[in-house]
């Protein structure tokens, strides 16, 4: 009677961690098709997907992993079988139409591949590896076609066309295992229950011929499971406690063989219409830890996994029900979950530091149990949220320098830690227009009065020597004189050599030049010297004004005055002197000379005496 509870409990149990039932699951564009014993039992919709890829099972935590490609990025998800929640775990730019991820349930280790690289990204918030694209692994030459994980020896195995190899899960003891007769390899699975390697091998010649492979962990003992001729290509292999499983590319179909038959009978279980044919490592199965360790005690890595409580209804319910935290079964018979530090969610499922910080900024609780970012060089704010750069350069495009700080690169025209200061600024003086002409040099385009390479200079700068100046329409200065001047830059005087004689020059009323002579001129510009009017003659005297020239030279000597207004004398050929009054030819008979002498009284009149020589 006692046992029968138990079943019924058992029974219970199984309900409430799987809703239904399925042995392999089935990925397809956007959908996960549940089977069990070739029968649909559960489609799930995932809805934020593009086109899903791979799938793996995680049989510690009840979830389907699967990835999401959508260009230029790839995304690492989970469908939780026992809360039927969709919970991103990873979102990368190293993706690859041809990707394939595996999880290591121990160390929380997501596996991934594409063409000719291995990346792994670590899912326990403990752990230092967060990469936000993954920790690149290993480096192959060769396409990879696949790659499966040993969880119990701790390897990583990936397979080319040329061989397969396998090294450690931190890259190193790298190792070919398998390099003799090399086809085209496309698919690989590690089963722990038979410590034996599974792959796919193509041959395309003669029509083409399939053939399912098995080998130890070493690559030792390899043997043929299964051949089959005039076959297309096939591709996501994977194995359970009994069966190995894969899909046929081309025919769009799943396919399943018995693991240990001895008849190699193979037999094609569904198709699923809307599968494209290019799909790609699509099959998952069931494979619970209970059955990959049953009997083998040398698996301590899984070992660890299993739950150490005895009690049969406790361990059925609660084994790896709560994936962060510690599980116990309430009154009603249902798992509860107390959970760690900095993890929530009905089976501690979500991680408090998942995708909190931002820009691949470093998530820890401090002792309060509340998140902490440490930022990555270029950002800042309590969830690394802020660049540094934000609307830090004025002008200019910003980067990180080697010492975490902002560091400018100007545009052409400014200047300054920030690009902040502009050539231009304050350069042209008095309203000039600054502009950079073809060698980024400054130019200034000078307003109307202005020169000089920064219109520092004014055109009308000691222009105008006796004036005022303005600038006219034409752009050009003009001056408006001050009495008394004149010419295009008031340069002439009008009194300037005006007055003869010693005169002083003044301005009358009218602002014209006015002579005051000195005693002896006269005149209006002091040009008559006050010897003599024009009725004196030899031998008189009389009162007058003549000019200074009046009966100067002597002998037909021509008269002029020089520029202090003094008389000068131009001789003929026969005499010279002062006055023309010497001859040149001595023998020549003096002719009379009648000679005026001119005196002038106190009161400035001329008193005129004539001598005959």
């Amino acid at each position: 009677m006692h046992s029968t509870r138990v079943v019924a409990v058992l029974t219970l149990v199984v309900g409430l961690a799987h809703c239904f039932p399925w042995d392999i699951v089935v990925g397809g564009d956007k959908q996960l098709y549940f089977y069990y014993n070739g029968t649909l039992t559960h489609t799930e919709e995932i809805p934020l997907a593009t086109q899903i890829t791979s799938l793996t099972y995680d049989p510690v935590h009840y979830r389907v992993l699967f990835t999401d490609v959508n260009y230029p990025s790839m995304t690492i998800s989970s469908f939780d079988l026992s809360t039927a929640k969709i919970q991103v775990l990873l979102t990368t730019k190293t993706q690859s139409y041809f990707v394939r991820v595996v999880y290591d349930p121990v160390t929380q280790l997501l596996v991934w591949k594409t063409w000719h690289k291995i990346y792994t990204f670590s899912l326990n918030p403990a752990s230092s590896d967060k990469a936000v694209d993954g920790n690149l692994l290993v480096t192959i030459d060769n396409d990879c076609r696949d790659i499966a994980v040993d969880i119990c020896g701790r390897y990583i195995y990936w397979i080319t066309d040329d061989e397969i190899e396998r090294a450690r899960l931190d890259g190193s003891d790298r190792e070919v295992i398998v390099d003799s007769t090399v086809h085209f390899r496309i698919s690989l699975a590690i089963d722990q229950q038979t410590q034996r390697l599974y792959w796919i091998d193509y041959i395309t010649a003669n029509g083409g011929r399939l053939s399912i492979e098995s080998a130890n962990l070493n690559g030792k003992n390899r043997t043929t499971l299964y051949i089959v001729r005039n076959a297309s290509r096939a591709s996501s292999l994977a194995v359970s406690k009994d069966f190995i499983y894969w899909q046929n590319s081309n025919e769009v179909g799943t396919w399943q063989l018995p693991k240990n038959s001895s008849e190699h009978d193979a037999r094609k279980l569904y198709s699923i219409s809307s599968l494209r044919d290019w799909s790609y490592q699509l099959v998952a199965t069931n494979y619970t830890i209970q059955e990959q360790i049953q009997g083998i005690q040398s698996c301590e890595a899984l070992q660890g996994l299993m739950p150490n409580n005895s009690n049969p209804v406790t361990v059925s319910i609660c084994q790896n029900y709560c994936l962060e935290g510690n599980c116990s079964v309430n009154a009603g018979g249902q798992p509860t979950c107390s959970c760690k530090a900095g993890h929530s969610g009905e089976r501690c499922e979500v991680n408090a530091c998942h995708d909190y910080c931002l820009h691949n900024g470093f998530c820890s609780l401090n002792e309060e149990n509340k998140r902490v970012c440490q930022c990555t060089a270029g950002y800042d704010g309590e969830r690394c949220d802020i660049s540094i750069c934000n609307e830090y350069c004025v002008q200019g495009n910003c980067s990180v320098g080697a010492d975490g700080l902002p560091k400018c690169s100007c545009r052409a025209g400014h200047s300054g830690e920030r690009c902040e200061v502009n050539a231009c600024h304050d350069y042209c003086l008095h309203g000039g227009v600054c502009s950079l002409n073809e060698e980024n040099k400054r130019v200034c385009q000078c307003t109307a009065g202005y020169d000089g390479e920064r219109c520092d200079i004014s055109i009308c700068n000691e222009y105008c020597v006796q004036g005022n100046c303005s600038v006219g329409a034409d752009g050009l200065p003009k001056c408006s004189c001050t009495t008394g001047y004149s010419g295009e830059r008031c340069e002439e005087n009008a009194c300037h050599k005006h007055c003869l004689n010693g005169g002083v020059c003044s301005l009358n009323e009218e602002d014209e030049p006015a002579c005051q002579c000195t005693a002896g001129y006269d005149g209006g510009r002091c040009e008559v010297s006050a010897y003599k009017d024009s009725s004196c003659d030899a031998g008189n005297s009389g009162q007058g004004s003549i000019s200074a020239c009046h009966q100067f030279c002597l002998n037909n000597g021509v008269c002029s005055l020089n520029e202090a207004s003094e008389p000068v004398c131009q001789c003929t050929a026969d005499y010279e002197g002062e006055r023309c009054e010497v001859s040149v030819n001595k023998d020549l008979c003096c002719p009379k000379v009648t000679t005026v002498t001119v005196t002038l009284s106190q009161g400035g009149q001329s008193t005129c005496a004539s001598t005959v020589v």
